[in-house]
This record gives structure tokens, C-alpha cells and sequence, in this order.
């Protein structure tokens, strides 16, 4: 597809890489996207919200770096957040830009019960996605849906959850005039 941005996705995961097309196609406009293996070098499931964020930029660099011709490399990473006692899986979508600018942007979330989570604390299951094949007799649920289609009996999949992030975090750079532009709103802290 020659003049529309190529955007390279740090992940393999169908649902992932859905999620990512329909928000770039939403909010951005026709383009290429193209699923790209990457690695994080973190734990397969982020513990908290710094380390999904570090996850998700870490795909998105790498998405950049190892696509070819990428307008943008976009990470996805879910993460698991504990509040008040509860825990909580969401979706942290970091997009790169060949520029150099990065756009962090979040998913809902939803309530992970204690005994899953407990697994995934104490390292008896390396990420979710393992808990919830063993539990549910599924396989590859993370690709299919995730945990949420099963929740909600497929009102919502993580499918959706990508489109919300990924467009979360496109909302400065296609209002880059109201944010000041990308460049200037790039490391900022708030």
C-alpha cells in the first residue's frame, strides 16, 4: 500500500494487531500494518503500571527499529495493577513515531479474581493468558479474544480494549496543534 503510513506492531497477537489497525484507520486514516516480533525483556506478565508502560515502549522501539519503512511503531502490553486490595488487568499502548515522539495511552480495565492473580504473584503461571486456558480449557485465549470475551460473553475483547488504548494514545498526535505539538509534549510530566 504505497502512500499511507506503514505502522508496525511490537506483537504477533492477532488480537492485538486488530486493535491496533482499527484505531490507526479510525483515527489516523487508511494505512499499512504490519505485525512485527518483539520482545520486551521484562516478565511475560507486567506487574504493575510502570513496568506494562516500559513494555509497551520497549515493543514500540522495537516494532520501529525492526520493521521496514515504519511511519510508527506501536507496543501493546497488559498489565496487572493492584488497588485497594484488588487487582486489575489493563492495556497500556505506547505509539513511536520515526520522529522520535512517543504516546502513552490506556485501556478500561477490569477486576482479575484474587486466586488468578495469586498464580501469577507467586510465579505459579508466567501471565494470565496461562491461568485462564488452565481454568476456562481454552487455548491461546489471549489471541482470541482474551479473558475479557469470556467475562463479558463477547460483549467486549481485548480487541476492543487495544482500539481504546491505541487510541488514547493517539489523541495528542492527531491533535498535535492543540497539544502543542508532538515534539513538546514528549517527556513532559503532569
Amino acid at each position: 500500500m504505497s502512500g499511507v503510513p506503514r505502522v508496525c506492531v511490537g506483537s504477533l497477537n492477532r488480537s492485538k494487531v486488530e486493535g491496533v489497525r482499527r484505531a490507526f484507520e479510525a483515527l489516523v486514516g487508511p494505512c499499512e500494518v504490519v505485525a512485527v516480533g518483539a520482545s520486551t525483556g521484562l516478565p511475560p506478565q507486567p506487574l504493575g503500571l510502570a513496568v506494562a508502560i516500559e513494555g509497551a515502549r520497549r515493543r514500540a522501539r522495537e516494532a520501529l527499529t525492526r520493521g521496514r519503512g515504519c511511519s510508527y511503531g506501536v507496543g501493546v502490553e497488559a498489565g496487572l495493577l493492584v488497588v485497594g486490595g484488588d487487582f486489575f488487568d489493563v492495556q497500556v499502548a505506547c505509539v513511536a513515531t520515526a520522529g522520535g515522539s512517543e504516546f502513552i495511552g490506556f485501556s478500561p480495565s477490569f477486576a482479575i479474581p484474587r486466586s488468578f492473580a495469586k498464580l501469577l504473584i507467586t510465579g505459579e503461571a508466567r501471565e494470565l493468558e496461562e491461568v485462564v486456558d488452565r481454568y476456562f480449557g481454552t487455548r491461546d485465549i489471549g489471541s482470541s479474544g482474551g479473558f475479557i470475551k469470556l467475562l463479558t460473553r463477547s460483549t467486549v475483547t481485548r480487541e476492543n480494549l487495544t482500539y481504546y488504548a491505541v487510541a488514547m494514545a493517539l489523541v495528542p498526535l492527531v491533535n498535535a496543534k492543540l497539544y502543542g505539538g508532538a515534539e513538546d509534549v514528549v517527556g513532559s510530566e503532569i
